[in-house]
């Protein structure tokens, strides 16, 4: 295993495309926090600054994150796709290596990356957090901090997802299509035939709903007080947002997922030709 480990990591490093979509991964959601971060909305009883403060920013980075997950799907895709046009997986068959060697260390190239996500958005969070929030109380502190393992699940969702496709049509550029398409077309259309409480369920929808869009009229308003007032001004409340399952049940749901992708993408590296 250790030798499949270091053959990934060097494959991995040696490899330009990966570092520069990693570079732009960190550096488009450097820019978008703190370029949102300079921008003050003050009003009476309102303020955008509060998206930046304990524990309201243990919602927001998240989300914010959330947008470059594409990002980091499209960077497995490109690293499997590689694999079947420089006819990589079939030389390392060659050389000795199984099939379940072959998915162990694309698992582990996607729960590093996983990873790397969880730590960059740990990593501003609580810089951000630092600068702009005035209390720092294990209650303020803690609230809402499980959401960044929550997005970490949702981040190795989607690259499972993207490796899925990439080993189904060994393609690289159809499965980056396909898989844009079905994220942001095909799903959402095929959800349209079932009623409301079933669309929930369907893979993009319970995946992405992990990191649901932050009840901003609550936040600004200064919901860290926990004022009735202040929960009352929400979207949802005011009709303006759907429901979404609870948490919990979208966390089981993308992790079903996540193993129903790689389990496919197994059985598909054992019965095909490589």
């Amino acid at each position: 295993m250790r030798s499949v480990l270091l053959n990934e990591i060097t494959k991995t490093w040696s490899f330009t495309g990966f570092r520069v979509i990693m570079i732009l991964h960190f550096a488009l959601f450097f820019l978008v926090v703190l370029v949102a971060s300079t921008m003050d909305i003050a009003v009476p009883g309102f303020s955008t600054r509060n998206l930046y403060q304990f524990p309201n920013i243990w919602e927001y980075f998240p989300w914010v994150a959330s947008w470059f997950n594409l990002l980091l799907a499209i960077l497995i895709i490109v690293m499997t796709g590689n694999e079947y046009s420089f006819r990589t997986f079939r030389q390392h068959v060659v050389d000795g290596f199984s099939r379940s060697q072959l998915l162990s260390g694309k698992a582990f190239l996607i729960l590093m990356i996983g990873i790397y996500s969880l730590l960059m958005v740990l990593l501003f969070t609580l810089v951000f957090g630092f600068i702009f929030s005035s209390d720092y109380s294990d209650g303020a502190f803690i609230n809402k901090s499980y959401i960044l393992l929550v997005y970490f699940v949702q981040a190795i969702a989607y690259m499972s997802a993207g490796f899925f496709l990439a080993v189904l049509f060994r393609n690289t550029a159809l499965a980056i299509i396909l898989f844009i398409l079905y994220r942001l077309i095909i799903e959402p259309v095929i959800r349209l035939i079932f009623p409301p409480e079933a669309r929930l369920y369907f893979p993009m929808k319970s995946i992405s709903n992990l990191t649901p869009l932050p009840e901003f009229l609550s936040i600004f308003s200064g919901n860290q007080q926990g004022t009735d007032a202040a929960d009352s001004l929400s979207f949802r409340e005011m009709g303006l947002l759907a429901e979404d399952l609870p948490v919990l049940v979208n966390l089981v749901l993308a992790l079903g997922y996540t193993c129903i992708f790689i389990s496919l993408a197994y059985l598909l590296l054992r019965k095909r030709n490589l």
